[in-house]
C-alpha cells in the first residue's frame, strides 16, 4: 500500500523550503528582477542603450532558474516574472520603433527632396530657395512672390540661387526632364533634428533616342522643434555618383 499523504507535509521534496534568511535573500532577488525590468526600460533612449534590455532579461531569466529550485512566496515570483516579461517587452519594442521611425523618416525625406528638386526643374526656383531656410522664418507662398520679385535684396538672392550650377543646370532643362528617388545614403542624429543624406536621379533626352540621367544629392534636416515635424535643405550637391553599389565610383 503507498503511504498515505499527511496535511502539511512537502509534495515536492525535489525543491526544499528556504530558510527564514534565505527566503529574504530569494524576495530580494525577487525586488531585483523587478529593478531589472525597470532598468531595461532605458534602451527606448535609443540604440546604444539597447544593452539595458539585454542585461535585464539576462538578469531576470538567471533569477528565475535560481528560483526554480524553491518554494516561494507567489510575490516573490510575480517580481521575477513581471521583471522578464517587461525586459523582453523593451527589447522587442525598441529596435521595431526605432527602425520604424527611421524609414518613416526617410520615406518623408525622399518626398521633400524629390519637391525641392522638382520645384526647379517646373520653373519655380523661389519655391526651392526657400527651402533654404530656417522653416521658422521661411515665408509662406503668398509671400514669396512679392519678395523674390520685388524687393532688391530677394531678386539678388535668387539670382545668386540660379546661378549655382546645378541649380542653372535644372532650369535649363525647361521641365523636360524627371527626378526620381534613387537611395538614402546616411541618417544621422543632431540634437532633436535628424540629418538625411538622399540621392535622386534626374534623368532627361539628350537626344530622341538617347537618355542621360545623372545624379543629385541632398542634405536634409528634419526639425522636430516643439513636436511639429519641419523640413529644409542644408545642402546640395550635382555631378555626384553613389557612394556604394553598381553606379559608385
Amino acid at each position: 500500500m503507498s503511504e498515505p499523504f499527511i496535511s502539511g507535509s512537502d509534495p515536492s521534496p525535489d525543491c526544499p523550503t528556504a530558510s527564514p534568511d534565505h527566503s529574504f535573500k530569494l524576495f530580494s532577488l525577487g525586488f531585483l528582477a523587478a529593478l531589472l525590468g525597470a532598468f531595461s526600460l532605458c534602451s527606448l533612449l535609443g540604440p546604444t542603450w539597447w544593452i539595458c534590455g539585454g542585461m535585464g532579461f539576462l538578469g531576470c531569466t538567471l533569477i528565475l532558474i535560481h528560483f526554480n529550485r524553491y518554494h516561494l512566496p507567489l510575490i516573490v515570483r510575480l517580481l521575477a516574472i513581471g521583471g522578464l516579461c517587461l525586459s523582453l517587452l523593451t527589447i522587442s519594442y525598441a529596435p521595431t520603433q526605432y527602425y520604424l521611425r527611421k524609414m518613416a523618416i526617410t520615406q518623408q525625406a525622399e518626398l521633400f527632396g524629390n519637391a525641392w528638386i522638382k520645384n526647379i526643374l517646373s520653373g519655380k526656383p523661389e519655391r526651392a530657395l526657400s527651402a533654404l531656410t530656417e522653416p521658422d522664418i521661411r515665408l509662406s507662398e503668398r509671400q514669396l512672390a512679392n519678395y523674390y520679385q520685388n524687393t532688391s535684396k530677394g531678386q539678388t538672392e535668387l539670382r545668386q540661387f540660379e546661378n549655382k550650377r546645378l541649380v542653372k543646370c535644372l532650369l535649363a532643362l525647361n521641365g523636360s526632364a524627371r527626378s526620381d528617388f534613387f537611395q538614402t545614403e546616411n541618417v544621422r542624429s543632431q540634437g532633436k533634428d535628424q540629418i538625411i543624406t538622399s540621392l535622386f536621379t534626374v534623368s532627361y533626352l539628350e537626344t530622341p533616342i538617347k537618355k542621360k540621367t545623372f545624379f543629385v544629392r541632398l542634405v536634409i534636416k528634419r526639425s522636430d522643434a516643439e513636436g511639429v515635424d519641419a523640413w529644409s535643405i542644408l545642402r546640395y550637391y550635382g555631378g555626384v555618383r553613389p557612394r556604394s553599389g553598381a553606379f559608385a565610383k
